[in-house]
């Protein structure tokens, strides 16, 4: 029987995923998001309380956590403006087998989960312990390593904290232009190992979102 530890996760050790959750009127979401594990049978979720995902836990005390390393997945659902109409498709999803939670058909694994506690982790951040009612993961292939797709994923996750720091105070906005050199060593890769790949079209378009979301932090001040 598949467990955590069969998918990577060690205690204390932070693994990226996507989280998906139904809103108020059950319509799936999912956002990428770092999860920890507590124990062989429990993960923590820190979502931003400013985050449709935060609310949804908040509603609904469940979630599915999705296993992937396709950057593809993780760039639209982390800019949902990056689909058709500007949302996810309904197609993306199925509903999961133990919870009141969406689950995304093309992850490599998944982990049902219910909220046991909650709390703060931070003045912008909650904290969910979950416990995992369900784990499961496909009979996919080893796959090669390929630095171009690892990089593609670590921009996007720093992208999406690139925008909410620029709109912030210096400190935060310092911090952003670090991210910003983080993803520029990332996009370095991408050209070097993978050029005209679906991986280095992502990062053309992250580029272009950054300099977007630049122009409208600096009208702004």
């Amino acid at each position: 029987m598949t467990n955590l530890y069969d998918l990577g996760f060690l205690e204390g050790t932070i693994g990226e995923t996507i989280v998906s959750t139904y809103d108020v009127d059950v319509q799936p979401n999912a956002a990428p998001m770092g999860v920890m594990m507590d124990n062989s049978k429990q993960l923590i979720i820190r979502p931003f309380v400013s985050s449709l995902t935060y609310k949804n836990l908040q509603a609904n005390r469940c979630a599915v956590v999705n296993v992937t390393s396709d950057p593809e997945l993780f760039y639209v659902t982390a800019f949902k403006e990056a689909n058709p109409d500007r949302k996810l498709s309904l197609e993306l999803f199925e509903k999961a087998d133990m919870v009141d939670a969406p689950r995304l058909l093309a992850a490599d694994a998944f982990i049902e989960v219910l909220v046991a506690e909650t709390g703060s982790f931070s003045p912008e951040r909650a904290e969910f312990l979950c416990n995992v009612q369900l784990v499961k993961a496909s009979k996919a292939l080893p796959t090669v390593y390929c630095r171009a797709q690892f990089a593609t994923i670590e921009a996007i996750i720093h992208a999406t904290r690139i925008k909410p720091f620029l709109r912030g105070n210096k400190q935060e906005q310092k911090h952003a232009f670090r991210l910003l050199e983080l993803v520029n060593v990332c996009k370095d890769v991408v050209n070097r190992t993978a050029p005209n790949s679906r991986y280095s079209e992502i990062m053309a378009e992250l580029h272009q979102r950054i300099s977007v979301w630049r122009k409208e932090s600096e009208s702004l001040r």
